[in-house]
């Protein structure tokens, strides 16, 4: 039977995959299919470990629509420019095994310079399908370790059964991003969020955000670092690399310890493949991951590589102009 969940679990991850983001990380593939004006996409991502067992496999499918108001006197349709400034307004749906839900988001790019920065809030909202697990959150003696729950092999275990709920959780993303453009369309940067995250469930708080990977109190915030780089090689192929770190609050009452802060880190390298004026796009990444703390974690070291891989294509509109000389 667990061999069967273990096989349901990966079905539904790679299912989701080819029938439907915009999640914490860099949206390589947004810099080069944007227009000014309105901009409607969809995307499919998954990734999986190299063996099972610890990672849990992701997916998510997602219907994006964002406008883009430029800053400058620019017509719509137009790509963005060298070092672009606008206001940013979006919409999007997603849909994954493990929840579904909208979110909503505002930003600007203010300042017509090199290095830019970027300023975004985006407020999300999602159901679990029968998902919600307790999880273990902190080391008490006679309640499991951390490390017992945190895994793929529980989380599968568990998912759609009694153990499992139907919750509902909100959550408030604020970031700033630090870009750097080099010439020949290299790009160096960095992004920082603070989530804050609220979950209506009955497990005394204990809880999981599946976009994260990562266990969470019903209240909790999430700091998220990202860096990332992009090096042209063709008109149609470049070298991506990205980095991101989480990290959840600490909870403690009086002298015990109701949530412990976990972290993890994880690198990519990969390739972009794009076509079509950067409205068609695919990335290909390999790379692993690691908790910080070794108490969390009873898995091996082959556990911890990891494969992603992306899908993101635009929809055209009649005013886009098309400017594949520029695309690289």
């Amino acid at each position: 039977m667990a061999l069967f969940k273990k096989l349901l679990g990966l079905f539904l991850v790679f299912f989701t995959c080819n029938v439907a983001s915009y999640a914490d990380g860099f949206n390589e593939i947004a810099n080069y299919g944007f227009r000014y004006g309105p901009n409607l996409s969809w995307s499919v991502l998954g990734n999986t470990p190299f063996v099972w067992g610890q990672w849990l496999p992701q997916a998510t499918g997602m219907l994006h629509y964002t406008w883009l108001e430029p800053l400058d006197e620019l017509a719509y349709g137009e790509r963005l420019d060298v070092n672009p400034t606008y206001l940013r307004m979006d919409a999007a749906v997603e849909i994954s095994p493990f929840y579904g839900g909208y979110l909503a988001g505002i930003g600007v790019r203010p300042i017509k310079m090199n290095p830019q920065i970027e300023l975004n809030a985006v407020y999300e909202s999602y159901i679990y399908f029968h998902s919600n697990l307790e999880m273990v959150t902190a080391e008490v003696e006679g309640e499991g370790r951390i490390a017992e729950s945190w895994n793929a092999d529980y989380i599968v275990d568990n998912l759609y059964e009694k153990d499992g709920a139907i919750d509902y959780t909100q959550l408030i993303d604020l970031a700033i991003s630090l870009s750097y453009a080099f010439p020949r369309g290299s790009i160096l940067g960095a992004k920082f969020h603070y989530v804050r995250s609220d979950i209506s469930t009955d497990f005394d708080g204990k809880s999981y955000d599946y976009r994260r990977n990562i266990p969470v109190f019903s209240r909790d915030f999430i700091i998220v670092l990202d860096t990332y780089g992009r090096i042209p090689l063709s008109d149609h192929f470049a070298f991506l690399f990205e980095s991101n770190f989480y990290r959840t609050g600490l909870l403690r009452e009086k002298n015990t310890v109701k949530k412990e802060a976990l972290s993890y880190g994880k690198a990519m390298l990969g390739t972009h493949f794009f076509w079509k004026d950067g409205r068609q796009n695919i990335i290909l990444e390999v790379g692993g991951w690691q908790r910080t703390d070794k108490r969390f974690y009873d898995g091996s070291l082959a556990q911890q590589f990891l494969v992603q891989l992306e899908y993101q294509g635009y929809f055209s509109f009649p005013f886009n102009r098309h400017f594949s000389k520029q695309v690289r």
